[in-house]
């Protein structure tokens, strides 16, 4: 009934309020919630389903005697410059707990299965050179040196990566929001890419709101952390190693070998061609940003540090601007978008568990974010499995 009200529990009340980003919920908002904390007003379920839109605090977690136990150590690997976030955003934790789900339910399906876990997991360390990291994984996936050659620009190449890494074991999954919710997307600046490492469901998630030339560098980057079996979430920018830690500094050189390979980056480089020039054809040429390009130049002493430092700052406004362009962009077919979202192999042993009866279709839906019509439509998409 319309009139029935719910007590909500004063530790689940500061609970709630500790892990909301004040600057997205109104004043009003906030008084409401310490007068159903001081017993002043107790609420109806219509507001609390409001509230919990409001907040984006599961709406469950308001029925709870005392406050949840959020498992969120993942998010805890941010840092911008020097800096930790205070908090981490609910986007984040409602897509790391998304993912997390699926990785559980893939490896237990897997083992069902009785596949067997992936050899190339961890199978490199951090006292492994940067060319051996980097050569260990062209081995494990079959990719020449020169593989970027195939590919027209950044997005192509991505996408073939992405395929290769997909035959090989690794979950691949992108996306730039909650679901279908545009109100709730995923911040860049809050993180990159995250890597869940696991010896039978290892998956990477990319933050499709980044350019696609980021996009390709971070799923470089999150495959080092696969094969170094190290979890991360990756918001470091293009446009410093300042204040990162050696695993990250690690990674990043990995992902700038496999993307820029050192002895090919050697052969083009012309010196008596100006900078400018050369770091936009080399862009071209490996098909990728030139803020990559700046800093293989530099680290491989090409160009002097005032040369890298100014270069680099005009690069980074580029990049702003192409977010931002990007931010205003259409969101496309909403079918393509989901399918591109998701991991085919992912969605084909859902479907196949589904048809078995061994998983719910509301555990289909809840995993892929999608409806009873949605989910369909996608399968239809895709040609069935």
């Amino acid at each position: 009934m319309a009139g029935v009200t719910v007590p909500v529990h004063a530790p689940v009340i500061d609970w709630i309020v500790q892990n909301i980003h004040e600057d997205q919920v109104t004043p009003d908002a906030l008084d409401q919630l310490n007068a159903w904390k001081t017993g002043e007003k107790q609420p109806t379920l219509k507001q609390l389903e409001a509230m919990s839109r409001k907040t984006r605090i599961p709406f469950g977690y308001f029925l709870l005697q005392t406050p949840p136990d959020e498992d969120i150590a993942l998010a805890e690997y941010r840092t911008v410059g020097s800096k930790k976030h205070q908090k981490p955003s609910r986007e984040l934790i409602d897509i790391l707990d998304q993912m997390t789900a699926i990785q559980d339910w893939i490896r237990d399906d897997l083992k069902r299965e009785q596949s067997d876990a992936a050899t190339f997991i961890g199978s490199c360390s951090l006292r492994d050179s940067t060319s051996e990291i980097a050569q260990r994984i062209r081995d494990d996936l079959a990719l020449k040196t020169n593989w970027y050659r195939g590919g027209k620009n950044a997005e192509d190449n991505f996408n073939r990566l992405r395929s290769t890494l997909a035959q090989h074991g690794l979950l691949i999954f992108t996306g730039g929001k909650i679901g279908a919710n545009t109100h709730r997307p995923l911040d860049v600046n809050e993180f990159r890419a995250f890597t869940l490492v696991d010896a039978y469901a290892p998956l990477i998630f990319i933050n499709t709101t980044d350019t696609a030339n980021g996009r390709l560098f971070s799923l470089l980057h999150e495959t080092a952390h696969v094969w170094l079996g190290k979890n991360s979430l990756f918001n470091n920018s293009e446009w410093s190693d300042e204040h990162v830690s050696l695993l990250e500094q690690k990674c990043n050189a990995v992902a700038a070998e496999l993307l820029v390979p050192a002895a090919d980056f050697s052969e083009i480089w012309e010196s008596s061609i100006p900078v400018e020039d050369m770091i936009e054809g080399a862009a071209r040429h490996f098909r990728c940003s030139e803020a990559v390009i700046l800093r293989r130049a530099y680290g491989m002493k090409r160009i002097p540090r005032d040369v890298y430092a100014r270069m680099l700052a005009l690069q980074k406004e580029r990049w702003e601007h192409a977010k931002a362009q990007k931010k205003k962009s259409s969101g496309g077919d909403f079918y393509n978008t989901l399918l591109s979202n998701l991991d085919h192999r992912f969605l084909a042993a859902l479907e196949r568990s589904v048809i078995q009866g061994n998983t719910q279709d509301t555990d289909a839906y809840r995993l892929t974010a999608t409806n009873r019509k949605t989910y369909r439509g996608a399968l239809e998409r895709m040609g069935g499995v």
